[in-house]
């Protein structure tokens, strides 16, 4: 599992169809379906097709974004999208490969994606040290399996051990206390002291 950042939502309508449809896309939506791509090279020469003056070194870093679009993220992978009409990051999980669907005129070229939560910007950045008003279209944010888990709040089996053997153990304290008490109701005939330990008891397993 990878997880990428994508500035490409650059209009309030963009953010609201990204939102509505549950996808992301790359933009460019006046280029053509790229489905039958097999290499950055395809994709930097109908750049140039439709861009014939554009600079080799730009045309080249943007075609290696929209190959990555199509073909390095995967299904499973993490996105996280800064939203430009709102100071939030949204976060979600790749479901889909990519496609080309015209959702309106200016997103065209997609991925299915669900979505799963916001982050504030601020926190993103200096959680992950990444600089979101670099160029870059898309690019890979470096995180190891934890951070992912607080990201997409899943947790890794680690965590979940530690946390149910944390949970045996308070088990097993109840047990004990919940023992205690029981001694006591039968040493007592006291009815104070039987409503007591009866109210304790509830108290305990509330």
């Amino acid at each position: 599992m990878k997880f990428w950042l994508l500035k490409a939502a650059g209009t309030l309508e963009d953010e609201e169809l990204i939102l509505e449809n549950s996808i992301i896309t790359i933009g460019w939506a006046e280029l053509p379906d790229f489905s039958s791509i097999k290499d950055e090279g395809q994709v930097k020469k109908i750049i140039l097709e439709k861009y014939p003056g554009m600079q080799d070194e730009r045309s080249s870093a943007w075609a290696g974004e929209i190959y990555s679009f199509i073909t390095k993220i995967k299904k499973g992978d993490l996105v996280a999208v800064p939203l430009k009409t709102r100071n939030e990051m949204l976060i979600g999980k790749v479901t889909g490969d990519y496609e080309y669907r015209q959702i309106s005129d200016f997103v065209r070229h997609i991925r299915s994606v669900s979505w799963s939560k916001t982050i504030p910007k601020g926190d993103f950045e200096e959680e992950y040290d990444v600089d979101l008003s670099s160029p870059e279209t898309l690019f890979l944010i470096e995180a190891g399996p934890e951070k992912f888990s607080e990201t997409t709040e899943i947790k890794t089996l680690g965590v979940l051990l530690e946390e149910l053997n944390c949970t045996l153990d308070e088990l097993g304290s109840l047990k004990e206390r919940l023992l205690e008490l029981t001694y006591r109701l039968a040493d007592t005939e006291k009815i104070s002291e039987v409503q007591k330990i009866a109210a304790e008891m509830e108290k305990m397993l509330k």
